[in-house]
């Protein structure tokens, strides 16, 4: 028997559907839907409108269609040429598991669109394992009329897991091919990750979006929540999956715009100090060093984290270096040790200042000597360093001394 005979008997079969799986499939699910026939059979479809005058948190839905998003680029992801939302399609899964995998199903998919009035969103329902393939051709024509793919980890987890599904269903994925996708997750882990205990959608949601979910399911429900649907084919079990599918691409939509606004911040529209950080470290990454000491003087000034201000003056310091301003980046190491007088790194670069440009080997001298009592009482591995400097330091000034005599 050939391989590919042996894989088929694995597959899932539209006549082979158990009579309490088919008379689960034909009850009303009561969940404004409707069932879509296909090549492969149906698939149960909702679609929900959203106006684009509607709020989703701080934001109507029209901020997020009329905004324009090159600047993204600035976090790490590069839209396409021209791009507007309305060539975009917002995507989210739910899954019968949280690994992924080959046993892992998306049962539920939901894609979100904007026209020029409306946000849409569209969810494809999987009933029963054997309508997999019917979900998965629809979900293959959407992604064909759109060019962009944006999703929340969807690089990671969704795209992944979909391919899984096309593969072992033996549809192409050709929806998503050459599609340009945007992965929201990332750039808003660089812009508050270090403000955030959490970059989830519901920590963005609570503590960025202005959204406050009511009577929501959290998402490790999910997959029991189906099971039990599969059980006992009562529709209204999957009531709050759907809804919770819709919140996720709703806070896409205004992350989305929440992202492209703080993208565009000149450094003394910053008023995060977070934000203002995250937008100097991009800025130094291209090299534009003077574009990124006014983000990071913006970040200082609003900073009221102490661990932030020592980083922030610690960069700040690397860019006068790297800029061949000594004398401004000494002024800083200084300010960081009043901060902090255990800072070994501003130790070590006023150490290397006074020894090799001002020549001043007493000052060298002291602040090693002093770095490396912190260094012996921190039990660091930069003990060693100091020591090797302070040997150098004092051969040099014994043979400066030599010389005089």
């Amino acid at each position: 028997m050939e391989l590919t005979s042996k894989l088929r008997k694995f597959l899932p079969r539209q006549n082979t559907a158990s009579p309490h799986s088919s008379k689960k499939r034909n009850r009303r699910l009561d969940l404004d839907g409707q069932e879509i026939m296909t090549p492969y059979g149906a698939c149960y479809v909702v679609e929900k409108s959203f106006p684009l005058s509607e709020y989703h948190g701080h934001w109507a839905l029209g901020k997020a269609y009329n905004n324009s998003y090159a600047c993204l680029e600035k976090l790490g992801q590069r839209p396409p040429k021209a791009f507007h939302m309305q060539n975009a399609l917002f995507l989210d899964t739910e899954t019968t598991g949280l690994a992924g995998g080959t046993g892992t199903y998306a049962f539920l998919v939901g894609l979100g669109t904007f026209t020029e009035s409306n946000f849409i969103v569209k969810q494809f329902l999987m009933r029963d394992y054997n309508e997999e393939l019917a979900m998965l051709y629809l979900l293959n024509k959407e992604l064909k009329s759109k060019n962009t793919i944006i999703s929340f980890n969807g690089k990671t987890f969704d795209l992944p897991l979909l391919q899984t599904r096309f593969t072992i269903s033996r549809l192409p994925l050709e929806g998503a091919k050459g599609k340009d996708h945007l992965d929201l997750l990332h750039m808003a882990r660089r812009l508050w990750r270090h403000k955030l205990a959490s970059c989830s959608l519901n920590s963005l949601e609570t503590h960025v979006l202005g959204i406050t979910r009511h009577d929501d399911i959290p998402g490790f429900e999910i997959p029991s929540r189906y099971f039990e649907f599969l059980h006992t084919g009562q529709g209204h079990i999957l009531k709050q999956v759907l809804d919770h599918n819709v919140i996720d691409i709703l806070s896409m939509a205004t992350l989305s715009h929440r992202l492209a606004t703080t993208a565009k911040l000149k450094p003394e529209e910053c008023v995060c100090p977070w934000e203002a950080e995250a937008l100097a470290k991009q800025a130094f990454s291209t090299r534009d060093y003077s574009l990124s000491l006014a983000y990071y003087t913006a970040a200082r000034n609003h900073s009221q984290n102490g661990e932030q201000y020592s980083r922030i003056l610690h960069s700040t310091a690397l860019i006068h270096k790297r800029m061949g301003q000594l004398d401004d980046a000494c002024l800083l190491w200084k300010k960081l040790l009043e901060v902090n007088e255990n800072d070994l790194l501003a130790h070590e670069e006023l150490a290397k200042y006074y020894e090799h440009r001002l020549k001043d080997l007493n000052s060298a001298q002291r602040v090693t000597k002093h770095a490396l009592a912190i260094a012996w009482s921190l039990r660091s591995p930069k003990a060693s360093d100091f020591e090797h400097r302070l040997q150098r330091i004092d051969g040099k000034s014994k043979g400066k001394n030599h010389v005089n005599a």
